[in-house]
């Protein structure tokens, strides 16, 4: 099965391409403006450490804002489009990488898809904090699920089980991609340092803690708070880890 490409060039296709052709070509441009034009913009925009209104989108496409809202109804679509891109790059990239998602092992699969998805939204971090918006595609929503339905039953996970297995494995992988993409933000946004073991062991020296635990757990630990950004390569290690670690759980319930 191949995935679908993103809703909104089904969503108005031919429609959207017939209406353009009717309208006088905006000053400045060369071509008409598409719906993928615009979710593609949004997206470079948001990589770019926006959250753009349509008159910033506008002014980036060179046209006015009415010729946004030709396409799309309200900048919630428009931001749910953006987000499909991304979607779409998981799926195509996991396709890849395993090939037939509905026939390869179903734990490459899920690996697959939470590895790429935790790239590529750290990759477009800023958008991250959207990305559990409901596609505009009914094709890309079904058969994403579709996919997650026939992975998890060869996994042997059906039925109800199998709906608790999509928790605990989505709360996992975009829960993390989610944690990971908002410490980037809330750095970049408030140039804040965590604090150094050092600087965190004189505190609970003075709360009177730290005989609760092993300095050296805990200096693990305060590692772990930065390793996105200190240790990327070995943040990804530990992510894939756990969540093959998740994977067997479900394998041998």
């Amino acid at each position: 099965m191949d995935f679908p490409s993103p809703g909104y060039g089904e969503r108005n296709g031919a429609q959207a391409k017939e209406k353009s052709q009717l309208t006088r070509l905006a000053a400045g441009r060369t071509t008409h403006l598409e719906p993928e034009e615009i979710a593609t913009e949004t997206l470079r925009l948001f990589d770019q450490g926006g959250d753009p209104s349509i008159r910033q989108l506008a002014t980036a496409l060179n046209v006015t804002p009415s010729a946004i809202y030709h396409h799309y109804g309200s900048r919630s679509e428009i931001v749910q489009a953006a987000v499909e891109l991304v979607w779409t790059e998981v799926l195509t990239q996991t396709t890849l990488e395993v090939g037939n998602p509905f026939e390869a092992d179903p734990v490459e699969v899920l690996t697959a898809v939470g590895l790429f998805a935790r790239r590529g939204f750290l990759r477009h971090y800023a958008i991250t904090p959207y990305m559990s918006a409901i596609p505009q595609s009914d094709d890309l929503s079904a058969g994403g699920m579709a996919l997650f339905a026939n992975v998890f039953e060869r996994l042997g996970v059906s039925g109800e089980a199998a709906g608790d297995a999509f928790h605990y494995y989505a709360s996992y992988c975009f829960g993390n991609a989610l944690y990971a993409a908002s410490r980037l933000i809330a750095n970049k946004m408030l140039g804040a340092e965590h604090p150094s073991h050092e600087t965190l062991e004189a505190r609970r020296r003075e709360a009177g803690v730290t005989d609760t635990s092993q300095e050296e757990t805990r200096a693990a630990m305060d590692a772990i708070l930065d390793l996105s950004e200190s240790d990327p390569e070995r943040d990804e290690k530990l992510f894939v880890l756990g969540l093959k670690q998740i994977l067997e759980g479900f394998a041998k319930v």
